[in-house]
């Protein structure tokens, strides 16, 4: 067999493992090498893939003769021939398999572009959820937003029509509780941004490896998109105050 760096050093601490035996599953196998040190791809500490053990595939088909899939890395020598190796390589593996040209594969093939792929259709469709969710949460913190502006219509209606009644104008009305609206989801925005960055900072030096940053233009578009909601939803509650009768407005206890 062939260990991993780790599992060597924690096997024959101190000692040269080539030539040792190690017991596994109740056979008897000789060390004939040991692998460096493997790149840890994320996050600090030991790596899960220097604590391994290699062995010869008669050897492993007899310890685990359930495992039926087996993965081939392939590493080509130059970029500009990926796509040959991997014709080859298919090729290959349809003969060894003997399939007949008008049969499909009964194997694939991964590649780097088509990990990308399938990395990009993951956070996709996590992506699409996440706007989803997001959609939903807007839509109920507008119409929460619309009836906070509506009360506050109700519980001012007679300082609205002392307001029409001195000259105030349906426009005058309607843009200072559109603006009320769009104050009211800004500052929400504002919390919510600074919240964001608070949390982004927490990563930052608690998580390193996760590289948390805060991107400027997800904040402009988060604040807009805050705004736009109290524009939304607040039209509907100025306009019902600018069309109220002043007299009626002035009777109003």
């Amino acid at each position: 067999m062939i260990l991993g760096h780790d599992a060597a050093a924690d096997l024959f601490p101190g000692e040269d493992p080539i030539g040792q035996d190690v017991i596994c599953e109740g056979d008897v196998f000789t060390v004939i090498g040991v692998l460096d040190t493997l790149p840890q791809p994320i996050g600090n500490g030991r790596n899960t893939a220097d604590n391994t053990a290699y062995f010869p595939l008669g050897a492993f088909h007899k310890i685990h003769p359930e495992l039926i899939e087996f993965w081939i890395v392939v590493k080509y020598d130059d970029p500009a021939n990926k796509a040959l190796v991997t014709e080859e390589v298919r090729e290959l593996l349809r003969v060894r398999r003997k399939l007949h040209a008008d049969q499909d594969d009964n194997f694939a093939i991964f590649s780097p572009d088509s990990l990308t792929r399938l990395w990009n259709q993951l956070t996709g469709g996590l992506f699409l959820f996440m706007v989803a969710v997001s959609c939903v949460g807007l839509m109920v913190g507008g119409v929460g937003v619309m009836n906070i502006m509506l009360v506050s219509v109700t519980e001012r209606t007679r300082e609205i029509g002392v307001r029409k009644a001195i000259g105030a104008t349906k426009r005058n009305i309607m843009t200072q509780f559109t603006l009320e609206a769009v104050t009211l989801c800004a500052v929400g925005g504002l919390m919510g941004i600074l919240t964001g960055a608070l949390l982004t900072m927490i990563l930052h030096f608690a998580v390193p490896f996760l590289h948390a940053a805060l991107s400027l233009t997800w904040v402009v578009i988060a604040f807009a998109v805050s705004c736009i909601i109290g524009l939304v939803f607040g039209i509907y509650p100025a306009w019902k105050a600018a069309n109220l009768d002043p007299i009626e407005a002035l009777r109003y206890e």
